[in-house]
């Protein structure tokens, strides 16, 4: 059975769905609008058919709505999915990955490796959508959670340090709240590793003011907002956190964004205007005497 087919196999039935969301929700369907439409392209950087069956599954004018598809939602993707899938080869069992803000995300049918477990996080109202779209998984939990409410952390297994992320999440937090939330982090689980992705201040600015995607879409505002230079120091003033790793956009995957990283060799411009994808490491509290 080919990858394809097995993720096929998985799917949810095939009626027609409508779905009502609105505000910072609704971005789970700007979000799957481009993976799906990265199923596409001979060049594509995740295999995620589920994807691609979802948007026609779901009753919703995904083209009106965000317009023409963009690349930066499947490279937040698939990077995430190589540190996962790099998780997984490093933990000898019980490896847990916990996903805050996971929407429609479909990472856990790509990543797979018939051990994981896996905790989803999110809004009542965004999980209630992925419990009507998306099969249930033998290995798979889902609460219903604001990742600001630590007792989400209470549902994760302790016997390996856990696999988090918060893809397309902080930039809705204020910075206060995204530092609390990391350092709460850093202090429940030890040699927990952390992934998350930053917009720059100018884009954040842009949000607040009434970021138009297109003429039928607006943004929600997204208060966080980071230089990609800033973002070492940041995380150097949260105790029990190592940065692993940096990247802009641009960085992981060149041959589809060579424009973008033609500009971000630029440091000016980089600093202004790179979004970032960061890796983070919990220091492991029992090694240290």
């Amino acid at each position: 059975m080919t990858q394809n087919q097995a993720l096929h196999q998985t799917s949810a039935p095939t009626e027609a769905h409508a779905v009502d969301l609105s505000g910072v929700p609704e971005t789970m369907l700007w979000t799957l609008w481009n993976r799906a439409c990265e199923m596409r392209r001979a060049d594509r950087l995740i295999e995620d058919p589920m994807a691609a069956d979802l948007v026609a599954r779901i009753d919703y004018d995904f083209a009106g709505r965000f317009g023409r598809p963009s690349v930066f939602h499947p490279v937040r993707s698939r990077y995430s999915d190589d540190l996962v899938r790099a998780y997984l080869k490093s933990v000898t069992e019980d490896p847990v990955v916990v996903a805050l803000g996971e929407g429609l995300e479909t990472q856990l049918w790509r990543v797979d490796d018939g051990r994981v477990r896996w905790v989803s996080v999110d809004l009542p109202e965004a999980m209630a959508v992925r419990r009507q779209l998306l099969p249930e998984h033998p290995r798979g939990a889902l609460l219903e959670s604001s990742a600001l409410d630590p007792s989400w952390m209470d549902a994760v297994p302790r016997k390996a340090p856990p696999f988090i992320t918060a893809a397309g999440l902080l930039m809705y937090f204020e910075e206060a709240e995204v530092a609390a939330l990391l350092r709460r982090i850093a202090e429940a689980f030890p040699a927990a590793q952390i992934f998350f992705d930053a917009i720059p201040p100018v884009f954040s600015r842009k949000t607040l003011r009434g970021l138009k995607v297109t003429r039928r879409y607006t943004a929600p505002p997204m208060p966080w907002g980071i230089s990609i230079d800033d973002l070492p120091a940041f995380i150097r003033r949260i105790p029990g956190l190592e940065v692993l790793s940096v990247q802009s956009y641009a960085d992981p995957f060149p041959q589809r964004t060579r424009l973008y990283r033609t500009l971000s060799r630029i440091p000016a411009l980089r600093r202004r205007f790179a979004a970032s994808l960061v890796h983070l490491r919990c220091g492991d509290r029992s090694s240290q005497a």
